[in-house]
């Protein structure tokens, strides 16, 4: 059924609303289709590759173990996409899976890096920070460190992620410092 599914997604992936991914991804869920047999749809058409990591996503909503099993691939396929996408894709699947142990060794200085670094776009800093204030939380990293580098973004020219950014901190502050 997977190669069936493929070529459906490569046929109309691209031109794609978020009803029908959500229909594909209730699919891929309901049978129990490995997201990691779908990874070729990356290397393909540069915006069905795009719409593809925006499905991923999507399946977060809907079957998170499906894409925990596919995080190691996911990971290491951050840097490789022509489009920020990728990388805003995979914060938030680290977000939303609590930063798996398979990858928590690579994943946590990515993250550090994503929201400390400038050159990344307010949506990875987003999630980033998400993913970071968790483990800040569950007490995986250092909450003083992650404090600090807040308290820097708080203070970023984006004034709707400095609002959020500055919010995250207090609540930081108020948890575990």
């Amino acid at each position: 059924m997977s190669r069936e599914l493929i070529e459906e997604l490569k046929s109309l992936l691209q031109a794609s609303d978020a009803r029908l991914r959500k229909h594909w991804a209730t699919k891929i869920s309901q049978e129990k289709i490995p997201l990691s047999s779908l990874m070729s749809l990356l290397h393909g058409h540069e915006k069905t590759a795009q719409r593809f990591t925006w499905l991923i996503g999507d399946m977060l909503d809907v079957d998170r173990e499906i894409v925990r099993d596919s995080m190691p691939i996911i990971f290491e396929l951050r840097d490789q996409m022509p489009f920020p996408g990728m990388r805003r894709t995979v914060a938030k699947c680290l977000w939303y899976l609590r930063v798996p142990p398979e990858v928590e060794v690579d994943a946590i200085p990515q993250l550090f890096e994503w929201l400390e670094n400038d050159d990344f776009v307010v949506s990875i800093k987003h999630y980033a920070s998400k993913a970071l204030y968790d483990l800040a939380i569950d007490d995986r990293i250092d909450a003083k460190k992650l404090e600090r580098i807040l308290k820097q973004q708080a203070q970023h020219e984006n004034k709707a992620h400095a609002s959020r950014i500055e919010k995250l901190r207090l609540r930081l502050l108020k948890k575990c410092l």
